[in-house]
């Protein structure tokens, strides 16, 4: 180091190059496996999240206050206030054949996919939820007419017949709601699709005008709603798409925004005188064993159940997600260079091709694979790269633990011996902090990346001393426990005693593939902007530190990273007790907000 902070200009440039290397790693491995189809257990529902719970019976929706105790508090959302806008591509601008995933890549049925699994989930909601819910067709639904996007059902049922009528219909075709006193919410997963460019469907029963109001039939429960998604599978053997389409709704509810979720467009041939697509039944397709939802899904207890619960834990997605960039060996001052890199990699090999950069986040992380690959369906890799430029990388243990990945220094467990050679790392000492819950150290650390060095025992706090001899201290996950009508609790055990044993740390590939090495591209790399390193430094100091400095740590609180804290006790009382904001915390956002 230079001094007792920041990095050597060597060290800066040695991390950057790490980085660099392991990200053009991935992207070696990606290239070369680009003609492969994706794993198993990238593209199955089946084993992800398998720690995770699900809404029990009886679930309480409204809460007014949490009794104090020492377990962390959780909420979870499980409505909307309105539907999720939709739009269809117009045309493959995003590559988006998938060819190479799926066993019918030369056919697109995503977006048909996606409108029938937010169908499937939201009915399955209507179930778990312990208020009055409704789930009813509207007077919108697709017909047989001249429009662009024609979804062939072959032989399908009138009433699977309807029901895909409702589910590609412009707008809303469908609507799940729950009432909740004088207000009426919607499921998480409800959508409203744009108009252009319109599904209508062709097949034996297809739907007509009728007298009778269209929407007066009854809408299909969770488990006829995913007997008919079952059947169109089978007749088109998509059953991957089917779950690839899954895990883009599964991000629904937290990737909502002002502006509408696209949908890939269908694979287009080009007519004489118009666009028109069809999306024809295989002429092989697989039997029913092989495709689509299993029956195992309908039951109460299932996976599927579980999903839905992981999708309505919005703060925990984008952690999960975004944990791709975080490296367990990388402390605090060193984020810069350690993200600098990742992100010339990216722009420099991948930015371009959205599959190639996908199958990188999914093999940089393969426990959260299944919703990097609904990130890509969905064409989210810019909106999330976006985050990480700015440092913007949250952590939820929740969702870490449910997941088994590592978001965090503070899940590791302590280090054994605790004391080596007198000292006691920093990163040790916020872990006991932290498990103690001692004073002000009983919320977890924003800043993932561990705090540099090590303090002599003798001068860390009563906290760390009490704890020197012993051994084997760490977080485990021992389950959650829901709060149910007239008081009830309903308990769900983790399914394995301790969670930390199994946390998968992200993956380091080879960095040379078939003779392969990228030369390390030094366009990002920038000392000048330490934005990143600067904020998760002073962040986590100031959380270990909150009580004050250790003797020997004069040069670190002296630090020029550390003088706008300086200046906040320096303030006038009188303006520390006004309304006002101090003019550091708005260069305390400002700094927060420079890209790396």
């Amino acid at each position: 180091m230079d001094d007792a902070v920041r990095l050597s200009p060597e060290s800066f440039r040695a991390i950057y190059e790490e980085s660099f290397r392991l990200w053009s790693g991935l992207y070696l491995s990606a290239a070369e496996n680009w003609k492969t189809p994706l794993p198993d257990s990238y593209i199955s529902a089946h084993d992800a999240f398998s720690q995770h719970p699900s809404f029990p019976p009886g679930l309480r929706l409204n809460h007014t206050k949490f009794t104090n105790h020492s377990r962390q508090q959780l909420q979870i959302g499980v409505a909307a206030s309105s539907p999720i806008p939709l739009s269809t591509a117009k045309t493959p601008e995003r590559d988006s054949t998938y060819a190479s995933w799926f066993a019918r890549g030369d056919q697109n049925y995503l977006s048909v996919l996606v409108l029938a699994w937010a169908y499937v989930l939201s009915a399955r909601w209507t179930e778990l939820m312990p208020n009055h819910c409704t789930l009813r067709y509207t007077s919108s639904q697709a017909n047989v007419d001249q429009l662009i996007v024609d979804v062939d059902i072959a032989d399908a049922s009138p009433d699977e017949a309807r029901w895909w009528a409702a589910v590609l219909a412009p707008g809303q075709g469908w609507q799940a709601t729950l009432a909740l006193g004088q207000n009426t919410f919607w499921s998480p997963w409800s959508v409203q699709l744009e108009s252009s460019p319109r599904f209508s469907l062709s097949g034996r029963e297809v739907p007509t005008a009728s007298p009778s109001p269209p929407y007066a039939a009854t809408a299909p429960s969770f488990s006829e709603a995913i007997r008919f998604l079952d059947l169109f599978c089978i007749r088109h053997n998509v059953a991957d798409q089917s779950h690839a389409a899954l895990a883009a709704v599964l991000l629904f509810p937290s990737m909502r925004g002002s502006q509408a979720l696209q949908l890939p467009a269908p694979v287009v041939r080009y007519g004489e005188e118009s666009t028109q697509v069809t999306l024809s039944p295989a002429s092989n397709p697989h039997t029913a064993s092989d495709c689509g939802p299993r029956d195992g899904w309908r039951h109460p207890e299932s996976h599927l159940d579980r999903l839905i619960t992981v999708s309505c834990h919005t703060k925990g997605i984008r952690p999960m997600l975004l944990s791709v960039f975080y490296e367990p060996s990388i402390e605090c001052n060193s984020a810069t260079p350690w993200l600098q890199g990742a992100i010339a990699a990216i722009d420099s090999l991948g930015q371009d091709d959205p599959l190639v950069l996908g199958r990188m986040f999914m093999d940089r992380l393969p426990g959260v694979a299944f919703l990097w690959l609904g990130a890509t369906v969905l064409g989210l890799q810019k909106k999330l790269l976006r985050d990480v430029r700015f440092g913007l990388i949250p952590i939820d243990l929740h969702a870490a633990a449910w997941s088994g990945t590592v978001q965090s220094f503070i899940q590791q467990p302590v280090s054994d011996p605790l004391v080596a050679d007198g000292y006691v790392t920093r990163a040790d000492q916020c872990r006991l902090l932290f498990l103690c819950h001692s004073g002000s150290h009983d919320r977890v650390p924003v800043c993932q990346w561990a705090p540099f060095g090590a303090t002599h025992l003798a001068h860390t706090d009563l906290e760390i001393r009490a704890h020197a001899e012993c051994r084997g201290h760490g977080l485990q996950y021992q389950g959650l426990l829901w709060d149910c009508d007239d008081d009830k609790v309903a308990a769900q055990p983790a399914r394995s005693v301790d969670v930390s044993s199994r946390l998968d740390g992200p993956l380091r590939p080879q960095v040379e593939i078939g003779g392969k090495q990228v030369p390390i591209f030094y366009g990002e790399l920038n000392r000048k902007k330490e934005f990143v390193s600067e904020n998760a430094t002073r962040n986590i100091f100031g959380w270990l530190r909150i009580e004050g400095y250790a003797p020997d740590e004069r040069k670190i609180r002296e630090h020029e990273w550390f003088e706008m804290l300086e200046s906040d006790e320096d303030e006038d009382p009188d303006i520390n007790k006004s309304n006002k904001t101090p003019k550091s915390s708005a260069r305390r956002q400002s700094l927060l907000l420079h890209p790396v």
